[in-house]
């Protein structure tokens, strides 16, 4: 990564907060510094064609204080084992997943995810995938939509392929030894929910895709 430079980048239509501005005009409003800084934070960390999806309005949220607020008493969260930030949302899939097998529907129950998020795929990522390529499936599915960056702690992006620690192994691992007693296995969260949708999300978007499971998954477009 680059060393940051002294000047500040700001997103489309923002203005510019710089050190000179800082020091001619003291008033510059907190909103105007702080969109600064996350201006530069995006710019090194979304793909360009990420950033015309943005509106700038980040810094204008009121409730940007409790959020970092719940992020950092997530954290603090050490007992029985450190939480994360997706700690809930894993919980609530695994919980789901596990009444699905139970009762025979884990394969409706996948199939029916998919159907109520492939309507903006059909929307929006395959009309992109036809006019920039098929490396807008993965961008869409993951490092674009919330439904994955509240999910993945970190995702790897390289062209046509994308990888991410499992986030459901470890939370799993937990719930079985220490908690309660679910009737699923880690492999059962691989096959009936994890390929089953990214799948599921290839065919309504026309593409093919290869998937290595494991402690970091792998997706793959071909």
């Amino acid at each position: 990564m680059k060393a940051a430079h002294s000047t500040t980048t700001t997103l489309p239509n923002q203005t510019e907060c710089t050190p000179v501005l800082l020091q001619q005009n003291h008033l510059c409003s907190r909103a105007t510094f702080l969109r600064s800084v996350l201006g530069s934070l995006v710019l090194l960390t979304v793909p360009g064609v990420a950033r015309a999806w943005m509106d700038g309005k980040l810094a204008e949220r009121d409730d940007i204080g409790d959020g970092i607020k719940a992020l950092i008493k997530t954290y603090s969260d050490t007992d029985p084992y450190p939480h994360k930030f997706n700690d809930a949302l894993v919980r609530l899939h695994l919980r789901d997943l596990d009444f699905a097998i139970a009762k025979g529907i884990d394969k409706e129950f996948a199939d029916h995810y998919v159907l109520t998020l492939g309507v903006p795929i059909a929307r929006h990522i395959k009309p992109a995938i036809e006019k920039l390529g098929k490396d807008c499936f993965l961008w869409g599915i993951f490092e674009r939509t919330s439904c994955s960056y509240q999910l993945y702690e970190h995702i790897t992006v390289k062209k046509n392929e994308r990888s991410f620690p499992c986030p459901y192994k470890p939370i799993l691992e937990n719930i079985l030894e220490k908690e309660v007693t679910y009737s699923i296995r880690w492999k059962d969260v691989c096959e009936k929910w994890c390929a089953r949708i990214w799948h599921g999300f290839a065919q309504t978007a026309g593409v093919t895709i290869k998937i290595k499971t494991g402690t970091t998954c792998k997706v793959k477009v071909l």
